[in-house]
């Protein structure tokens, strides 16, 4: 899946000796290594349009996400996770790190999560999506009736540049 970058961890430099210290010096202290990832860990980009009228409903909402939704989220191996908003376009940037082995079947423990149903038939209701074919959250991913797989109703985003 393109849309999916590799997370790599940072790799720490080594200390070098200095070459013109000829004086034993102390040895460096080894310096914390970062907490390992999955392999094929991924840091997800996504967009959307929102209704620039529902701008306070959608703000207020996520200041009180529902603990079922959140504890869905985290079983479904995604960290990470923010949304930003840009007035001046009313695009919403979503970006999240997803550290499963199995992206489609976690989706789908997400679709099938009714209280996440819910969630996304209200916040969808705020958006447009700028995918074309997109239908809603639930059927992101699923196979429509023509046989294609419905578009997400957030559009992926190719990331460009990580700086870990």
């Amino acid at each position: 899946m393109s849309w999916l970058a590799p997370v790599h961890p940072p790799s720490e430099p080594k200390a070098q000796p200095s070459p013109s210290s000829s004086v034993s010096q102390a040895q460096p202290q080894p310096q914390p290594q970062p907490q390992s990832q999955p392999e094929d860990a991924r840091r997800i980009h996504q967009i959307v349009r929102l209704n620039p009228q529902d701008y306070a409903a959608y703000k207020e909402c996520h200041a009180k996400v529902w603990p079922e939704v959140v504890a869905q989220i985290r079983a479904s191996n995604i960290a990470d996770y923010s949304i930003a908003y840009d007035r001046d376009t009313s695009l919403l940037f979503a970006s999240f790190k997803y550290t499963g082995r199995d992206f489609e079947a976690d989706m789908a423990k997400m679709r099938a999560h009714e209280p996440t149903r819910r969630w996304w038939a209200m916040t969808d209701a705020f958006q447009q999506s700028v995918n074309p074919g997109a239908v809603s959250s639930e059927k992101a991913g699923t196979v429509g009736e023509d046989g294609k797989k419905v578009p997400g109703w957030w559009k992926e985003c190719e990331e460009l540049f990580y700086l870990p």
